[in-house]
C-alpha cells in the first residue's frame, strides 16, 4: 500500500505542474521571461547553461529587473532569471565564481536558521554569513528569503518509517520532519529509531501533531543497546518497532498542536528570517522562495504581515500565474534548471526523451514522509 500511495503522490504532482510551450519547441511569448530554479550546481553543467545563454543572447535578470518587466515598466530583450535555493556551499564555491566570469545575475535564496555557525551538523553544507555578505557585495546576486527553518512537519500520527541507515544516507537534511522532544523542536537527520510521521511543508501544512516524546525516546534507545546500525540488519525491525512504538504511545500518546500555537509557529518563519538578514546583512528581506511548492493562504497572509511583497514557488505552482491577482502576495512559478537548455536558440535540447527523465524524477524528489 505504501508503494500505491507513493505513485498516487506522483501521479497527482504531476497533474498539478504546468509548464510554458517553449519545453515543446515553441518560441517564448512576447514578455516571457522564464524563471529556473537551481539547489546545488557543479561546474561541468552550470558552464554549460551560461555558455548556451550567452551564445544565444539572453539577458540574466537581477531581481528588480525581473519585477519591473513583470510588472510592465521595461521590455528587456530575450531574458531569464536564474534562482538557486538553500545557499548551499557549492553556492559560493562554484556558481558565484562563474556568475562573476560570464558577467550573469542571480537571486539567492537562504533559509536563515541553517546560516547559524552553531548548527554544527550542516557545517559542511552551508554558506555562513560573511559568504552571504560577499554574495550582496558582488554585484551579482540578490540574497532574499527561503523561510527560517525549511522545515516539514507532521501532520498525522501515521508512521511511515523510522530512521534508518539506509534512509539517512538516502535522504537530504531537509527531508526529516521536525520533532518534538522533551517540548523542543529538533531539526536535520534524526538519532537511528526515530519515529517518522506523515508531514507537509511548514509553510503549507494545516495542523502539526506532536508526537511522544516518551515513544520516541524508547524506540531509540532500544536501537542504540541492540546494534545501533547493525540492529537493522535484523529482518524483523521494522516490525519489532512499530510494536514497540504501539506499546509506548498507547502509554504516552501524541497530540495536535492547537491553532494558535501554529499560526504563531508559521509566523515565526517570517519574523526570525527577517530578524536574521536584518541583523547579518543590513535588510530586510523583501521577497520569499517557498521551500517544495507556494505555501497555503493562510501562510500567504503571514508573509505579507511580515513585509514580503512577492512569492516564489516551483514547477507545480506555474498555474499560479493566472491566479496571482486573488492572492494575498504576487506568486510566481520557477522551472528546474535541467529545463533552460529547452529555451529557443542554437542547440536547443529536443523533448524526446526528456519526459521519461522527467516522469523518473518526480518519484525521487518526493520526501521519505510526504
Amino acid at each position: 500500500m505504501a508503494g500505491f500511495g507513493r505513485l498516487v503522490r506522483t501521479l497527482a504532482r504531476i497533474s498539478r505542474t504546468r509548464y510554458p510551450a517553449f519545453v515543446v519547441g515553441l518560441p517564448l511569448s512576447r514578455r516571457e521571461i522564464p524563471v529556473f530554479i537551481y539547489h546545488d550546481v557543479d561546474t561541468p553543467a552550470f558552464t554549460r547553461d551560461l555558455e548556451f545563454l550567452r551564445r544565444n543572447n539572453y539577458r540574466t535578470l537581477g531581481l528588480e529587473e525581473y519585477l519591473a518587466a513583470r510588472e510592465g515598466k521595461t521590455r528587456p530583450a530575450r531574458s531569464v532569471l536564474l534562482t538557486f535555493d538553500d545557499a548551499r556551499k557549492s553556492f559560493g564555491e562554484i556558481a558565484l565564481p562563474l556568475l562573476r566570469q560570464y558577467d550573469a545575475r542571480a537571486v539567492l535564496f537562504a533559509p536563515t536558521y541553517w546560516m547559524q555557525a552553531a548548527q554544527a551538523a550542516a557545517d559542511d553544507l552551508f554558506m555562513s554569513w560573511s559568504q552571504l555578505l560577499a554574495c550582496v557585495e558582488s554585484g551579482h546576486v540578490d540574497v532574499q528569503s527561503h523561510a527560517h527553518r525549511h522545515a516539514l512537519v507532521a501532520t498525522s500520527p501515521q508512521v511511515v518509517d523510522f530512521a534508518n541507515p539506509a534512509a539517512l544516507a538516502r535522504f537530504d537534511i531537509y527531508d526529516w520532519p521536525i520533532r518534538f522532544i522533551d517540548a523542543h523542536d529538533e531539526l536535520g537527520k534524526p538519532a537511528l529509531g526515530t519515529p517518522v510521521y506523515r508531514a507537509a511543508p511548514l509553510l503549507s501544512a494545516q495542523r502539526r501533531y506532536l508526537e511522544s516524546s516518551d515513544a520516541t525516546h524508547a524506540c531509540r534507545e532500544f536501537v542504540a543497546d541492540h546494534g545501533g546500525s547493525d540492529f537493522f540488519l535484523r529482518p524483523d525491525w521494522r516490525a519489532t518497532l512499530d510494536r514497540l512504538l504501539e506499546e509506548h504511545s498507547r502509554r504516552s500518546p501524541g497530540q495536535f498542536m492547537n491553532a494558535a500555537a501554529f499560526e504563531t509557529l508559521v509566523g515565526s518563519e517570517f519574523e526570525l528570517c527577517r530578524e536574521a538578514f536584518k541583523r547579518h546583512l543590513g535588510y530586510a528581506p523583501h521577497c520569499i522562495a517557498y521551500p517544495w511548492h507556494l505555501g497555503s493562504t493562510s501562510s500567504l497572509h503571514q508573509a505579507r504581515r511580515h513585509g514580503f511583497r512577492l512569492a516564489f514557488g516551483v514547477a507545480m505552482d506555474y498555474g499560479a500565474e493566472r491566479l496571482r491577482s486573488r492572492l494575498p502576495i504576487p506568486a510566481y512559478g520557477r522551472l528546474k534548471a535541467d529545463w533552460l537548455q529547452f529555451l529557443p536558440g542554437e542547440h536547443r535540447a529536443s523533448i524526446f526523451g526528456a519526459v521519461r527523465r522527467k516522469v523518473a524524477g518526480f518519484r525521487t524528489v518526493q520526501h521519505l514522509a510526504h
